[in-house]
């Protein structure tokens, strides 16, 4: 078991608004956590600050040299003019560098990902299938860790089972945030409870 990612002490507000204080946590390469808790009690703003895309107002955190981590937002973006293909092309890892080698990575993951086009505008995707290509943007770079705030959102229920399936048999750990308590009971082995009424801010529950 190696620790992937610990976080110390930290504070985040917004304006005069506390969401957490003290949160101090550690996720491992075993993680198969769910991120759950009130609504505005953190969640996605804690993800953001694993992910770097957010700072804490105090507090640090440290991650395992070389960690390949992933992130997935609860919204799709994707650049004008983006297809499948070119998406998960893009971020093929760099040190892939021949082209050609390139797409065929690109091309497999969408095809075991049940994509019959690849050369789809993305903006005419429906949610369903915009929210897995996110995911394939995300497979292809091969974390070690992947936050995933929401996945389910605009996931149908064969959507849902088909992620439940992949994040089963994922070689990579994860934390999520969802509130759909049956879907955290499948895949997860770890609850982590976001609220500031517990003495440490949140409260861990093993073994989901």
């Amino acid at each position: 078991m190696s620790v992937l990612l610990t976080a110390r002490s930290l504070d985040k507000s917004f304006g005069i608004r506390p969401l957490f204080r003290g949160i101090s946590i550690s996720f491992d390469d075993t993680e198969r956590t769910g991120l759950i808790g009130p609504n505005g009690s953190g969640k996605s703003t804690l993800l953001k600050i694993f992910a770097g895309l957010e700072h804490a107002d105090t507090g640090e955190f440290t991650q395992r040299r070389g960690l390949r981590l992933g992130y997935l937002s609860q919204e799709d973006s994707f650049s004008l003019g983006a297809t499948p293909l070119s998406v998960v092309r893009e971020a093929v890892p760099q040190n892939v560098t021949d082209t050609h080698e390139r797409e065929t990575k690109a091309v497999m993951l969408l095809t075991k990902l049940g994509f019959d086009r690849d050369d789809q505008p993305a903006h005419e995707l429906s949610g369903g299938w915009r929210k897995r290509l996110s995911i394939a943007r995300e497979l292809i770079r091969q974390p070690d860790l992947l936050l995933l705030d929401e996945p389910t959102n605009h996931l149908d229920l064969e959507g849902i089972l088909w992620l439940e399936s992949l994040l089963r048999q994922a070689s990579f750990a994860f934390v999520l945030v969802s509130h759909d308590r049956y879907f955290l009971e499948n895949i997860t082995n770890r609850i982590v409870e976001l609220d500031r009424a517990y003495p440490d801010g949140y409260l861990s529950h093993n073994g989901a």
